[in-house]
């Protein structure tokens, strides 16, 4: 069952650099979400976050209206439903397709994409970097997650695939990373840009389309 999840005046630091100054961000239930902005603008840093990978001081996480703070990470994607899969190092290099997709599902699962099903013996760090994108989202899809964080996940994906992709998240809790907004994305879909670890912009995707650019 989807959730609603909410990152209310996050302030982030990594050493001297402010990855994020004052932010806030809604998912709501079964929304879809998108975060834009070009890199380092923070998008990553809203992820990471919500997952529970790092902790804003000050700064709040809501999931549903419950405070999840101090929840860490494993037990937020193992308990709670918030999953991450990030722009990078999503796959175990050791563990084959299959062994991947029984993390996500129990028993046997059938991957969510056909494209995986003649690599199921492969160990995961022998496949390319599109095949390794695709098997994390295979993999993340299969846990039926109550909320879906997705860093730059169309990087290397076939069209075809990538229009199965879209189809999965649609009535979903997601939040999506991109530099700019995908065609695709529905008009009434959420869209926070950043810049410089900040909200530039809040609004929906028809609005964002509508805005005349400078």
């Amino acid at each position: 069952m989807s959730a609603g999840i909410e990152l209310r005046g996050a302030h982030l630091r990594e050493g001297q650099v402010v990855r994020l100054a004052g932010v806030d961000v809604y998912g709501p239930a079964g929304r879809l979400g998108f975060l834009i902005g070009r890199n380092g603008s923070g998008r990553s840093a809203v992820l990471e976050s919500l997952a529970g990978l790092a902790r804003p001081a000050p700064g709040t996480v809501l999931l549903d209206g419950r405070d999840i703070t101090a929840v860490p990470a494993h037990r937020r994607a193992a308990a709670l439903g918030v999953v991450l899969v990030p722009a990078r190092r999503a796959v175990f290099p050791a563990l084959t397709v299959a062994e991947h997709l029984a993390l996500g599902g129990a028993g046997r699962p059938e991957p969510p994409f056909a494209e995986l099903r003649p690599l199921l013996r492969r160990q995961a760090g022998t496949l390319s970097g599109g095949q390794q994108q695709l098997l994390a989202l295979s993999r993340a899809l299969l846990t039926d997650p109550a909320v879906l964080l997705l860093d730059e996940p169309e990087r290397g994906l076939a069209p075809a695939v990538l229009t199965r992709l879209h189809a999965e998240l649609l009535g979903r809790t997601a939040l999506l990373t991109a530099r700019t907004l995908p065609a695709w994305a529905p008009p009434g879909a959420l869209v926070h840009v950043l810049e410089r670890g900040r909200i530039a912009w809040r609004g929906e995707a028809g609005e964002l389309r509508r805005r005349p650019h400078p």
